[in-house]
């Protein structure tokens, strides 16, 4: 299995998705799925416009550089078999002759697969076979990116677990930027959390720092997933910022009442925030959920919606 932003994947399971993608998206252009047998002919797929596509997912996380050269070969094993099974796929195609090539990864390995694919497609086409337009066929390589929109909505449907937490974390050169700039609320983010303490706590001042730091870490990271789910996916986007809004004004009511254990309350804040995204996203990875639930967490301390008496 690999882990994409839209959850784990191995060889079937990303062929699964990808010929339901196909076959939503060029409904209207007579899609038609290849099975893998009697015969595996290069394709899994194509359509009366010229497009052909082959999927390929590995079961295993490899480096960089052993990715590329599993993808290369794939790539060349697969381009290959179009010479050799060339009068079975002319039967299969009905005259289409093929355009485009895509080969359909979770995520492209190193620049040098486009270089390989450039190269692949002057050899095919030096071939000369029936079977590809040999002014305009190309070898492209797509990523996960290719099935957006399509994979999404697949996936809140099919049981699948989404999570587009970006895989770099936040830097330290960004939380030092972010802090210098907004020191305002690092001031309020260590005065709430040195609130959820007994003021006999051994190193309450290094605690309250680790917090404060956390708090700036889980903000900048949560921030970067809702960037992208709004650009992404705007409606579900907006869906969360309606129910955090809602949640937000009941913890600013109950936070107007004395309270004796405020750490206790920050807990119970947190689980209503987890609660809520997983009953209104019940599509969302857990870590997706978590790293919601941080930020909205997080930007309640550095602002105004937390705060204790």
């Amino acid at each position: 299995m690999i882990k994409t932003e839209y959850g784990n994947f191995d060889g079937d399971r990303w062929e699964d998705v990808c010929q339901i993608v196909f076959k939503r998206r060029y409904e209207n252009d007579s899609y038609f799925e290849i099975p893998a047998t009697p015969g595996d002919y290069g394709i899994e797929g194509f359509t009366r416009s010229g497009k052909a596509f082959q999927c390929y997912c590995p079961d295993e996380h490899y480096s960089a550089s052993e990715l590329y050269d599993k993808q290369r070969d794939k790539i060349t094993k697969d381009l290959k078999k179009l010479k050799t099974f060339e009068s079975q796929l002319s039967n299969k195609l009905g005259g289409t002759p093929i355009k485009q090539w895509f080969f359909v990864t979770p995520m492209n390995s190193k620049n040098e697969l486009v270089d390989h694919c450039t190269k692949k497609r002057d050899e095919v086409k030096s071939w000369g076979l029936s079977i590809i337009d040999n002014v305009n066929f190309e070898v492209i390589p797509a990523d996960i990116g290719f099935l957006k929109p399509e994979i999404y909505h697949i996936l809140k449907i099919d049981d699948g677990k989404i999570d587009i937490t970006p895989t770099d974390a936040t830097s330290e050169e960004d939380k030092l930027k972010w802090k210098d700039k907004e020191i305002s609320l690092v001031k309020n983010a260590q005065r709430k959390h040195k609130a959820r303490f007994d003021s006999s706590t051994k190193d309450l001042e290094k605690k309250v720092d680790s917090l404060t730091e956390k708090s700036v870490s889980h903000f900048l990271e949560g921030s970067g997933i809702l960037k992208k789910w709004q650009s992404d996916y705007p409606d579900d986007f907006e869906k969360f910022i309606k129910i955090i809004n809602q949640v937000e004004e009941q913890v600013e009511e109950e936070c107007m009442f004395p309270n004796q254990d405020n750490n206790k309350l920050h807990r119970k804040f947190s689980i209503m925030v987890e609660t809520k995204i997983k009953e209104s996203f019940p599509y969302l990875d857990q870590p997706m959920v978590q790293s919601l639930c941080n930020q909205v967490m997080a930007d309640w301390i550095l602002r105004c919606p937390i705060d204790f008496e």
